[in-house]
C-alpha cells in the first residue's frame, strides 16, 4: 500500500503573493491571525518542532521527509500551479529536485484552478486565470515528463503518477492525457497513471473520465456530500449558530464570521458507509481535522480533537484497501501541511504527533 499526502507548497515569500496580499506573505500570516470562535475552539494552531518553516531551506524539507517516514507517509503529493506555461510556488519544488540527498518520494497535483480572492471572499476577482491549449498542453506534458525522470519520482508499474485536482474545467481533458502520454512514452515511460480528485466541484462520472483516459479516481475529503443532511437539534441549532455569529461580529469588530460547524465522526461515518460501493480504482482520503476559518471568513469547521477517531478512520480505509490488488492500494490524506485549513499531520504545540501517531497505528493494522 502507498500512503500520498497531499502537501502546499505556499510557505515562502513570492512576488505575486507581496502584490496581491501584501509583502512577505506567506501562507503562515493566515495560521498565525487565526481566533478562537467559540469556546473549545482549537485555534490557532502553532507549529512545534518544525516552527514556521521557509520551505527554500533544504534543511526543513529533510526534517519533513524524517518525519514522514518515521510515521509511515510513503509520498508527498505536491500541488503544482501552472497557467499557461507561468508556474506559481514552484521553488520548493525545484529546490527538491536540486536536492538529491533528500530521500521523499513525491508526486504532483495539478491545481488547475483559477486564483482568486476567494479567501477575501471576493471569489470573483481573478488574480490569475486558467487557461487552456493544445500548444500549452505540449509544453505542459514536455515540462512533466521532465519531472517524472526525477528517480524518486513515485511511478506504479513503470507509470508516473500525475491527480488532477479539476479534472472537468479542462475543455479536452483527453486530448490533454492523449498528449501527455505520448510525450511519456517518447521520454520512455510505459505512459501516465492520471487520477483525477471527485468531490462536490469535480464530479465528472466514471464511464466519462474512463473515456477520457483516466481509470483512476482519489475520493477528495471533505467532501460537503458526507456531511450530516440535517442538525441533531433542528432550528434550535440554526438559532443558536445565528446568535454565535451576531457575537461574533460583535466581538471580533469588524470582523464578522460566517460558521458552518460539521461532526467530525459523522463525515466520518458517511465516507466509510461509501466505500463499499467504491470500485478497485477509487481511492479513500483520510483527514485529521478541518478548519479553515483562518483562511476563510465563510468558514466549515469539522474539529477532531480525538487522534483515536483519526485512527479508526485510517484503520477502516487501510482494512478495505488492502483487499485490491498490489496496484491499487492507495491511500490519500489531506493533508501533511495544510495549516489554514487545520488539516496537517505536521506536530502543533497542543497535540504534538498524536495525529502522526494515530495514522502509523492504523496503517498497521
Amino acid at each position: 500500500m502507498k500512503t500520498i499526502a497531499f502537501y502546499l507548497p505556499q510557505f515562502h515569500p513570492i512576488p505575486e503573493n507581496d502584490k496581491w496580499w501584501g509583502e512577505g506573505f506567506t501562507e503562515w500570516h493566515n495560521v498565525r491571525k487565526a481566533k478562537a470562535l467559540f469556546s473549545g475552539h482549537r485555534q490557532p494552531q502553532i507549529p512545534s518542532e518544525l516552527g514556521y518553516y521557509d520551505l527554500r531551506n533544504d534543511e526543513t524539507r529533510h526534517r519533513q521527509a524524517e518525519l514522514a517516514h518515521e510515521y509511515g507517509i510513503d509520498a508527498f503529493c505536491y500541488y503544482h500551479y501552472w497557467f499557461n506555461g507561468k508556474q506559481l510556488l514552484e521553488t520548493p519544488l525545484t529546490r527538491l529536485l536540486a536536492d538529491k540527498d533528500c530521500n521523499m518520494p513525491f508526486c504532483l497535483c495539478w491545481a488547475n484552478e483559477n486564483w482568486s480572492r476567494a479567501w477575501d471572499g471576493k471569489n470573483h476577482e481573478i488574480l490569475m486565470a486558467q487557461t487552456y491549449s493544445t500548444e500549452d498542453h505540449q509544453k505542459h506534458a514536455e515540462y512533466l515528463c521532465n519531472i517524472f525522470k526525477d528517480n524518486r519520482y513515485l511511478k506504479s508499474e513503470g507509470m508516473p503518477i500525475l491527480v488532477i485536482y479539476r479534472v472537468g474545467k479542462i475543455p479536452d481533458a483527453a486530448q490533454f492525457v492523449r498528449i501527455l502520454n505520448e510525450q511519456a512514452i517518447k521520454s520512455g515511460f510505459k505512459g501516465v497513471r492520471v487520477f483525477a480528485v471527485r468531490n462536490p466541484s469535480c464530479d465528472v462520472p466514471d464511464a466519462t473520465l474512463a473515456s477520457w483516459g483516466i481509470n483512476d479516481i482519489a475520493d477528495f475529503e471533505p467532501n460537503a456530500k458526507d456531511f450530516p443532511k440535517r442538525s441533531p437539534i433542528g432550528k434550535a441549532s440554526r438559532f443558536l449558530q445565528r446568535m454565535w455569529n451576531s457575537f461574533a461580529k460583535t466581538w471580533h469588530g469588524p470582523e464578522f464570521y460566517s460558521i458552518l460547524r460539521v461532526n467530525y465522526n459523522s463525515v466520518v461515518e458517511n465516507a466509510l458507509k461509501l466505500y463499499d460501493t467504491l470500485s478497485e480504482h477509487h481511492y479513500p482520503t483520510v483527514f485529521p481535522n478541518w478548519d479553515n476559518s483562518p483562511r476563510r471568513k465563510a468558514a466549515t469547521i469539522i474539529q477532531n480533537d480525538s487522534p483515536e477517531d483519526f485512527y479508526r478512520w485510517v484503520k477502516n480505509a487501510t482494512s478495505l484497501i488492502r483487499k485490491r490488488p498490489e496496484e491499487n492500494q492507495f491511500l490519500f490524506i489531506n493533508a501533511w501541511n495544510e495549516w489554514a485549513e487545520s488539516a496537517h499531520l505536521e506536530p502543533d504545540q497542543e497535540t504534538g504527533t498524536a495525529f502522526l501517531e494515530a495514522f502509523k497505528k492504523g496503517i498497521e493494522c
